[in-house]
């Protein structure tokens, strides 16, 4: 066979295993997102304030997430990078530590966050009866957390392990019982009381619990190779030690990404209830049309840790770049709907007119963003599989602190722009990213770095070996 088909033929390979992990994993990142989507539809037709509410606290919500999110890609890549090299039973043990970590976690915010609910939406600008609301939909998120890291882990190192379809299975289920909770509960439908704001709170905190529940049986039983023996196990210090060199710069970036997050929606919420009802779904929709990236980032950060754990930086390289093109696709397809039809997305939500009309300029603009978006999920996720978690915080924190945060304060201080100006600064802030992030992906440097892992991994493995 000609050199040039042997090449097409690789590349075809590649493809089609980006795919087959990539297009669970949307369908999961897709799945987890209507979650939020499915209340903020059925809240939306409650009116602003309630809307407003459940905006909010799922923001904060996101927030408790930080560092539970930190143990979620260092299981990823640590697990992807294991499994790479062959060496299961340090996959296993990563999970053991990552999951009693973020059970750990999770009791401890919760346990922070339910007497605080009421006091951090008023910090975030909540005013009148939005405060009661989403104090009491707060704290059905935050008794339901030491369920949702479960889930966010477990899914998490089955990620690792190749396995994608098993997460998208879970929130499928967990999705099918958020929507009849929540369509019952905020309706009160048959006997079911009706509880409004409190309703979806209650839904989203049971079906999440339930997910939970599920992932960690799927792990007792060692579905894809993987067996959690036990949720508290004594700490292994070198295990840990890897866990945390990857897991808190993803955490700091998540700090970062969420601080700036909470001061570019202060500045909206600066606009009126309005105005940030109309952002709020703009954000969802922005939302839903990023998770085909996300779900490719996923395959990038699966496939390049699984490469360099077998010693193959140019294949996890490739892997990237791969991912990165079919992102692209989809992500120019979303970015042409909402482009051409804000009104009709804006409507699935909310039949608002003043909503509505705040809400088609923002999410014009948000149309720009999603090729960038798809670009720096790709090249972020390649990196993290890598090892590589400093970068994507520091350019993370570049882009979100010097660039959106100010020009969002601007747009609506200085400029009088409105929402469309706040978000052409998220708009310049993903371009921002991808030039940080193309720089940091030159071959010179992806080279560097992934000879330097190569050589870390194979030490660990040696030393930890059963």
């Amino acid at each position: 066979m000609p050199p040039s088909m042997v090449g097409e033929s690789a590349a075809g390979t590649l493809r089609r295993q980006v795919v087959r992990l990539a297009l669970p994993a949307v369908g999961e990142q897709l799945l987890t997102l209507m979650v939020g989507i499915v209340n903020t539809m059925l809240v939306g037709h409650l009116g602003a304030e309630a809307l407003t509410a459940v905006g909010l606290s799922s923001t904060i919500a996101g927030m408790a997430h930080i560092f539970i999110s930190a143990v979620g890609t260092g299981t990823t890549a640590m697990v992807a990078q294991a499994v790479g090299a062959g060496n299961r039973p340090l996959a296993e043990r990563f999970l053991e530590q990552a999951v009693m970590v973020a059970l750990g976690l999770g009791l401890l915010v919760a346990i922070i966050l339910f007497p605080l609910a009421r006091g951090a939406l008023v910090l975030m600008g909540a005013e009148g009866a939005t405060v009661g609301m989403g104090a009491t939909y707060l704290r059905c998120i935050a008794a339901s957390l030491p369920f949702s890291v479960l889930m966010f882990v477990g899914n998490a190192a089955l990620r690792g392990s190749g396995d994608t379809r098993s997460p998208m299975i879970v929130m499928s289920g967990v999705n099918l019982l958020n929507l009849l909770l929540s369509y019952g509960l905020i309706r009160g439908v048959g006997p079911l009381p009706e509880l409004g704001v409190t309703g979806a709170g209650v839904a989203a905190a049971t079906s999440t619990a339930a997910g939970g529940m599920v992932v960690l049986a799927a792990l007792l039983s060692g579905r894809a190779g993987l067996r959690l023996s036990r949720l508290v196990n004594r700490p292994d210090r070198q295990v840990l030690t890897s866990l945390l060199r990857i897991g808190l710069p993803a955490g700091g970036e998540s700090l970062l990404m969420h601080g700036a997050f909470l001061a570019y929606q202060r500045s909206i919420s600066s606009l009126g209830t309005v105005a940030y009802a109309a952002y709020i779904i703009a954000q969802r929709i922005e939302s839903l049309n990023s998770m085909p990236a996300m779900g490719f980032a996923i395959a990038s950060t699966t496939l390049s840790g699984q490469a360099i754990g077998a010693g193959d930086p140019a294949r996890a390289r490739r892997s990237v770049f791969a991912s990165l093109q079919l992102a692209l696709c989809l992500a120019a397809v979303c970015a042409t709907l909402s482009f051409t039809m804000p009104r009709f997305l804006l409507e699935r939500f909310t039949q608002e007119p003043d909503v509505i009309a705040q809400g088609i300029a923002p999410l014009r603009v948000v149309a720009f963003a999603q090729p960038l978006m798809a670009i720096a999920f790709s090249l972020s996720g390649g990196l993290r599989g890598a090892g590589d978690t400093r970068s994507p915080m520091t350019i993370t924190g570049i882009g979100s602190w010097c660039v959106r945060v100010p020009l969002a304060v601007l747009a609506v201080t200085v400029f009088d722009l409105g929402l469309a100006g706040v978000q052409a600064s998220m708009m310049l802030d993903w371009l921002v990213r991808c030039i940080l992030l193309g720089w940091r992906f030159r071959p010179a440097a992806w080279q560097q770095r992934t000879a330097k892992l190569s050589g870390e991994l194979a030490t660990a493995a040696a030393n930890r070996a059963p």
